[in-house]
């Protein structure tokens, strides 16, 4: 039950700015989501992070850290200062639940231009190792460095894929 109801979370989480369906004769193409090409040249990019919401503070500030330091490793700018002017805002939703021996943490990333569009989602899973009753109490440094590995490297590869 615990991993439909994780599901569930996910796919609201991924619908949010999807357009509603209002019946079957809208179309399923309407409502599908394709990334937009990066605007402008690769090399001038840069990206600022929003805060995390619904994670506790320390996680979502390792986090941060960790997406910089991948994204810096990938050659991707990263404006740190809070406020700082970036070509790009990445706001990124988690959500950790408990299952039986481990904890599942679901991601959505949104890389969105100055003006708030969203240009491109990354999504995906994460499972820890064990489980602490508090899901985001298992979610360790390992972790977030796959999550963070694994966006840095999406996100260069949106960046790059028309380049």
């Amino acid at each position: 039950m615990k991993p439909a109801l994780a599901l569930l979370s996910v796919l609201a989480l991924a619908a949010c700015d999807a357009p509603k369906l209002t019946g079957l004769a809208t179309g399923l193409d309407m409502n599908a989501y394709s990334p937009m090409p990066a605007p402008g040249r690769p090399e001038d990019a840069s990206f600022a992070f929003e805060p995390f919401p619904g994670m506790p503070g320390n996680v979502g500030d390792e986090l941060q850290r960790r997406l910089w330091r991948r994204m810096e490793n990938e050659g991707l700018t990263v404006i740190k200062r809070p406020g700082g002017r970036a070509m790009f805002t990445i706001e990124g939703t988690l959500t950790a639940v408990s299952e039986d021996t481990n904890s599942l943490v679901f991601y959505v990333f949104e890389v969105k231009d100055v003006a708030g569009q969203r240009l491109h989602r990354i999504s995906g899973t994460k499972r820890s190792n064990s489980t602490e009753g508090d899901p985001w109490a298992s979610v360790d440094e390992r972790d977030l460095d796959i999550i963070a590995r694994r966006v840095a490297a999406l996100v260069r590869a949106w960046l790059y894929s028309d380049a």
